[in-house]
């Protein structure tokens, strides 16, 4: 920190406070020493703290910096002042011969204490301590593993007391005037400088510590750091915005250079005012609505131009970012409702994929429950079930039904040729590689499952025409030709896709076509279903 470092009070080797005849003796000392070249002894320049190479033109250069009352008050906040002789000049010993910790352990016992539990606090300022808050502070900003934040409140603390005038008194003449303000406005200005210069803090950190204390210069120092980051802000926001309307299949990457461009402002922003300042909660929904809407045309775009690209979770992306800067209701509600119908159009091709499995799963259920219930028709009469009560069910005598003939007609109650083709379109190799990305893992098994149930249904010919679709089986070598000859009598109502979202233009006449196949399949004439079934065994009375 140079303003210690490099102090005015620290190349003369004078502490805080020094009178004037004290100070001309100590340089004309000095003189004589770095005229014959020798090394200044037992001053308060306190080597152990840095390097200080000193000449005589740093000598006459700090001497001038000295005979100014406000020269002398802007070095005094940042150099050692001997208020207390009974505890500083032990803590000054301590700094001779090199010991900072044990200076800085003086100084730190009388200025805070430490309860039961172990936490720290700060002692009231009084006569006893004041110069301790004081050089406290200026150790701490300075020593190897200083503590910023403690370094800060001890100094505002200070400056805060009415006992600040004794400080004052003591560096410049009494006809001097000065206020808590000013000289905190001094204070915090050259720490500000410092820290930049050095990057030992960020500002963030800095305003951050300062946004939690009470100090009379607090406004007025906290105001020029806030009107800063807001118009930076809106420039950024009107950048990507014409970036966006320039290029819409560019608008994410406009996105995400805003968000990532803000970042630190708003944070910085967010420290001074805090999170519910009509500034920040302005500002921030400014940032979180173009940056969704370099969302939404983004994926627009790409929709539009049937991308390959994954431009679903770019999008996706770039509104979660939106969300988390949305502090507003208005804006919090418009990226909540873009997130909802993203994810409904995230996994678009896996909607599509289940509708349409669905709907050739309920057709295959209805036409087997159609040939149940012709059986059954076969077999049995049915009297009664008036008024609630149970039909009654007799067996009809000389039938016999032909159970491989029931089986074979259920296996082939779909035209398979035709189902798999529907498939082939309405889930073509390129939508599989986007249902494999699909977060909806509920979703996703349900996929696998009807997948699985179609597969137990056909033979390896039709298989092998829709075996992509299986994209988590690996691939056989063997083939095999046998079907499930297991019956399923469980009845499942049909159900299609109830999603916000539109299917792909084809999808409709694909579901069509599906509903075609189930018509002539399982909606012809009863009879020639029923001579298909009866065995070579039925009575004469049924001769169809």
């Amino acid at each position: 920190m140079n303003t210690i470092l490099n102090n005015p009070y620290r190349i003369v080797g004078l502490l805080v406070g020094a009178t004037a005849k004290e100070q001309t003796k100590q340089i004309s000392r000095l003189k004589k020493y770095i005229e014959a070249e020798q090394d200044p002894q037992d001053d308060f320049s306190f080597p152990a703290l840095g390097n200080l190479h000193r000449t005589l033109d740093s000598i006459e250069e700090a001497a001038s910096k000295l005979n100014l009352d406000n020269d002398k008050i802007n070095a005094a906040l940042f150099w050692f002042w001997n208020g207390n002789p009974i505890t500083d000049e032990a803590a000054f010993e301590a700094l001779k011969s090199g010991d900072i910790e044990a200076a800085y352990e003086i100084w730190d016992k009388l200025i805070t204490k430490t309860d039961e539990e172990g936490k720290r606090f700060w002692k009231p300022v009084t006569e006893k301590n004041y110069s301790a808050f004081h050089n406290c502070s200026v150790l701490n900003i300075i020593r190897a593993n200083g503590n910023l934040h403690n370094a800060i409140v001890a100094s505002l603390y200070f400056l805060e007391s009415d006992l600040v005038n004794k400080f004052v008194s003591s560096v410049a003449d009494e006809t001097h005037k000065t206020s808590k303000k000013e000289l905190q406005l001094i204070f915090l200005n050259q720490l500000h400088s410092d820290l930049e210069a050095n990057k030992k803090a960020s500002l963030p950190k800095f305003l951050e510590i300062l946004n939690k204390q009470e100090f009379v210069a607090k406004q007025d120092f906290m105001k020029g750091f806030v009107q800063k980051p807001i118009e930076q802000i809106e420039h950024k926001i009107e950048t990507a915005k014409n970036k966006r309307k320039a290029s819409k299949a560019n608008a994410a990457k406009a996105g995400q250079e805003l968000f990532t461009a803000t970042a630190s402002d708003l944070t910085q922003l967010k420290s001074i005012v805090g999170a519910t300042d009509l500034k920040y909660t302005s500002i921030s929904d400014k940032v979180a609505n173009e940056i969704l809407q370099c969302s939404i045309d983004y994926f627009n775009d790409s929709q539009e131009k049937d991308s390959s690209s994954d431009y679903a979770e770019t999008a996706m992306k770039l509104a979660k970012q939106a969300e988390a800067l949305a502090v507003g209701k208005l804006t919090k509600d418009r990226v909540k409702d873009s997130i909802e119908t993203l994810a409904e159009m995230k996994d678009r091709e896996l909607s599509q994929a289940i509708a349409v499995l669905q709907s050739i799963k309920s057709a295959y259920e209805e036409a087997c429950r159609q040939i149940d219930k012709q059986v059954d028709e076969l077999q049995y009469e049915t009297f009664g079930g008036f008024g609630g009560s149970q039909p009654l069910r007799i067996p009809k005598p000389n039938v016999s039904i032909n159970w491989s003939k029931v089986e074979e007609m259920k296996r082939s109650c779909l035209a398979w040729d035709k189902v798999t083709e529907v498939i082939r379109e309405a889930i073509p190799l390129q939508n599989i590689e986007k249902i494999k990305r699909a977060s909806n893992t509920t979703k996703v098994s349900e996929y696998k499952s009807l997948v699985n149930f179609l597969m137990s249904k056909i033979t390896y010919s039709y298989k092998s025409r829709i075996a992509y679709i299986s994209y988590w089986e690996t691939p056989k070598t063997t083939t095999s030709s046998s079907t499930s000859s297991t019956t399923s009598r469980t009845t499942t109502t049909s159900s299609g896709s109830s999603s916000d979202f539109e299917f792909a233009p084809n999808a409709w006449w694909i579901l069509g076509l599906v509903g075609l196949i189930i018509g002539a399949m399982a909606g012809g004439g009863g009879g020639a279903v029923v001579g298909a079934l009866i065995g070579a065994g039925i009575g004469s009375k049924f001769n169809d």
